[in-house]
């Protein structure tokens, strides 16, 4: 049987082809299965990330472990020099005394006696560069220096000579090379005085004793 469309043209319902349906859902599916790669390859490299994280961060304990080992073996370290700095000052400064009481009895003449030997520390004032942070200059300054003194008092009679002079027994100390090392003479204190109904000389010599840089 034959149908025919009385409809005009402009009213005829029009025939779509199913193409470009079957296309945009092709073009959605790959879109879908590529975002979804994406997403897949995204997430194994988080994994990944995550992996090599965990391993930095077991690295990075364990060098925190030497490192905190090592900040103290170094506070160790600088606690040790101080002390050897120290120790090699009081050995450097070290002085025997018997040693040295010896050598004065040694070298006193015999005319010569001793009622005090003392070690002493003293100030006293002398003029040294000091370094000025102000202008950043070293100046010369008087400065208030502190000692340590070896004090000899004693009297002394008359000798062989017929005098009472210091001068034998200042000058035997003096050429010792031992003690000259290590004791420098400065000004003596004399005086006349009598002991037991005798004429004696009283003298205090006041020998300065010398640090490691000076010997």
């Amino acid at each position: 049987m034959i149908q025919t469309n009385l409809l005009p043209y402009h009213l005829r319902p029009i025939k779509r082809s199913p193409l470009p349906y079957i296309a945009s859902l092709a073009v959605l599916i790959a879109a879908v299965a590529a975002m979804a790669g994406v997403g897949l390859s995204t997430q194994a490299q988080i994994g990944i990330a995550r992996t090599q994280l965990r391993a930095h961060q077991s690295d990075y304990e364990k060098l925190r472990t030497f490192d905190d080992e090592f900040k103290q073996l170094q506070a160790q370290k600088e606690r040790l020099a101080d002390k050897i700095v120290i120790i090699q000052d009081i050995v450097g400064e070290r002085i025997i005394w018997s040693e040295q009481l010896w050598s004065i009895s040694r070298l006193t003449p015999e005319n010569f006696w001793f009622s005090n030997i003392s070690e002493k520390e003293k100030s006293r004032r002398e003029k040294r560069y000091v370094y000025n942070a102000k202008t950043k200059k070293e100046e010369l300054k008087t400065v208030t220096v502190k000692h340590r003194v070896l004090e000899l008092a004693g009297y002394v009679i008359e000798g062989p000579d017929g005098t009472n002079n210091i001068y034998p027994l200042t000058f035997n100390l003096e050429q010792d090379p031992a003690f000259s090392a290590l004791f420098q003479l400065s000004l003596p204190r004399l005086g006349d005085t009598e002991f037991d109904g005798y004429e004696v000389r009283s003298f205090t010599l006041e020998y300065r004793i010398l640090s490691g840089d000076e010997t």
